[in-house]
């Protein structure tokens, strides 16, 4: 029994020693594999980019088991960037990346050997930088904990970023987005850097590349705001109508630090037509930090005014 005991560990320990001999032999030994490397171009002083740029270049490098497997999984930091400055223009304003220039100018932090390149030639052509500020918005998907709501939308500190580009295409540029800010389950007020949108990163830069983006979470909280006056809407025959009642009561729903500095000084009632009936409901202005949820009573009476 103890003899059969001893074979049993004997393969065990020879079957690891065998895996681990394979498994070291496999990540030291040498292959050629294809990597999907971002590409970046650098254009002269004050010139921009007029062709379409790919985001990424397929490059063939020769290295390691254990530095390819570190570089698909870990690390991924390789970039290649074209700097223009460095060619010499085939035509004016015209620029023709072979292969060796693609090559030369990746970088990364594991040592791999680069053979090729696809594309293995890029023109390039440029003309000049035009710079224009326009609004930035914060495009965000937020869903609040159960019993909370957002104070007001997220804003971002800038409100303004300068697109830097050609004139045919910052001429179309009216407006620029952040990344998309997904939140769930948000029950507190925060505040996050966010990379502003890359849409059209070959054919544009954008200064800067991301923005401190504020998120305010308040308690959600009901108010009911008392004698909010009902007013005609100004026309040929508001002089000579009346509205009955003159006072309604309205309540809002927000965040509890904004429905809190409600008044009725805030909101407005106001009736913009003179219904068939008589009767109308009012429309309600209200801040934007708080919604309105119903009015006190709903219906109000438009009659005439007596004369005399």
């Amino acid at each position: 029994m103890a003899a059969r005991r001893f074979s049993f560990l004997t393969l065990g320990g020879a079957l690891a020693v065998g895996v681990g001999l394979w498994t070291y032999v496999s990540l030291t030994r040498a292959y050629e594999d294809d990597l999907i490397v971002p590409f970046t171009v650098v254009s002269p002083p004050n010139q921009a980019l007029l062709s379409t740029v790919p985001p990424t270049l397929t490059v063939r490098v020769r290295a390691t088991g254990l530095q390819l497997l570190n570089f698909r999984y870990f690390s991924r930091a390789a970039v290649c960037t074209l700097d223009l400055r460095r060619l010499r223009p085939t035509a004016p304003s015209t620029y023709t990346a072979e292969s060796p220039d693609l090559l030369r100018g990746i970088v990364s932090s594991i040592p791999l050997r680069t053979i090729s390149v696809i594309p293995k030639e890029l023109t390039l052509a440029t003309g000049d930088l035009m710079l224009k500020r326009v609004p930035l918005r914060v495009l965000h998907n937020i869903t609040c904990r159960t019993g909370f709501v957002l104070g007001a939308q997220p804003h971002a500190d800038l409100h303004e970023v300068e697109v830097r580009g050609t004139k045919s295409i910052v001429e179309r540029v009216q407006e620029w987005t952040t990344q998309r800010v997904s939140l769930e389950d948000v029950h507190e007020s925060a505040s996050m850097d966010v990379p502003v949108s890359d849409s059209l990163m070959s054919l544009i830069n954008v200064v800067p590349s991301s923005v401190r983006v504020h998120i305010n979470v308040q308690q959600s909280a009901d108010l009911y705001v008392i004698d909010v006056p009902v007013t005609l809407a100004t026309s040929q025959n508001s002089a000579s109508l009346t509205v009955h009642p003159q006072r309604v009561r309205i309540l809002v729903r927000g965040g509890v630090d904004d429905v809190s500095a409600i008044t009725a000084r805030d909101l407005h009632a106001e009736v913009t037509e003179r219904p068939s009936t008589g009767y109308v409901r009012p429309r309600v202005l209200a801040p934007s930090s708080v919604r309105v949820i119903a009015i006190d009573p709903p219906f109000v009476r438009v009659i005439a005014r007596k004369e005399g």
